[in-house]
């Protein structure tokens, strides 16, 4: 019965994700935080690639620039901001699942005190995610090195799952003990306690994710093809670029969203797991046979 009460649990604590976030509705504020400064900066990359494209000379060497800029706040700095607001988001989460509906700044001013292990924290996301992607595309060449390729793309694959599932795991156990990222690395083996929701949550969200993707690739393929027209009919390359922008966008909005799931998610397993007696009633015996 052990198995079949796990698998149980794990469908608990995927219904609580969102029984949470509807019981306080402080906790989906990390998330319209991310949203909003992500927003700002796509904005402005689509005011930069409209006057690159029909702006005067001065116009467009300054869009290109400010493109740069965004760019580099895009990949290396916006990461930080949502592993800061992401750990905000644990604490909130926590609390409320263990009776306390705390604020949105109550959040904040926690996830400020494990700064640096959020600068570490998303340093080693940064990492593991580009190692992972590099190995995943192999070696570029075909033929012989088709086994080596199947093998690079394997060892990618089990890089970026294992770090999604301990990254996310790691992060609430930091916030909520109040340690630093290192202090709670041996924490890593009690995910054993419960595999299945551990499974739920590093594959079954992103699967669900995925699923969305593939229809909504549906709509993106036209609006593509739309953009194709533009570009044969009228010789401009501004709205299939505009398009493929577009598309950008709904995919990191999409994106922050099962981010934000898998949080709530991993906050709720891991109080499960490692202090079930802090659960509010109400809860607990749902999700800690």
């Amino acid at each position: 019965m052990g198995l079949f009460d796990s698998i149980n649990d794990s469908m608990q604590l995927v219904k609580n994700t969102f029984v949470v976030l509807k019981k306080n509705k402080e906790a989906i504020k990390p998330t319209l935080s991310i949203l909003k400064i992500g927003a700002i900066a796509y904005i402005l990359l689509l005011i930069c690639v409209i006057a690159f494209f029909l702006g005067e000379e001065t116009a467009k060497i300054a869009s290109w620039f400010l493109a740069q800029a965004l760019a580099v706040f895009l990949i290396i700095i916006f990461p930080f901001i949502v592993t800061y607001y992401r750990a905000a988001q644990c604490w909130i989460v926590y609390n409320t699942f263990t009776g306390k509906n705390i604020s949105y700044k109550e959040g904040l001013q926690r996830a400020s005190q494990n700064k640096g292990d959020i600068l570490g924290f998303t340093i080693f996301d940064l990492v593991l995610t580009a190692m992972a992607r590099k190995l995943k595309r192999g070696t570029g060449r075909g033929g012989a090195f088709l086994l080596l390729n199947l093998l690079m793309w394997g060892a990618g694959k089990i890089i970026e799952e294992g770090w999604d599932l301990i990254g996310h795991f790691l992060l609430p156990a930091a916030i909520i003990q109040e340690k630093s990222l290192i202090e709670v690395l041996p924490e890593i083996k009690n995910i054993k306690n419960n595999v299945p929701g551990a499974l739920v949550g590093a594959l079954g969200i992103d699967f669900a994710g995925d699923a969305i993707k593939i229809i909504a690739w549906g709509i993106f393929i036209f609006l593509i093809f739309f953009g194709i027209v533009a570009l044969i009919f009228f010789g401009s390359w501004l709205p299939l670029i505009l398009i493929i922008i577009l598309i950008i966008g709904l995919n990191i909005l999409l994106n922050v969203f099962i981010g934000m799931t898998k949080t709530v998610y991993f906050t709720l397993f891991y109080t499960s797991v490692m202090m079930p007696m802090k659960i509010v009633p109400e809860y607990r015996e749902e999700v800690t046979h």
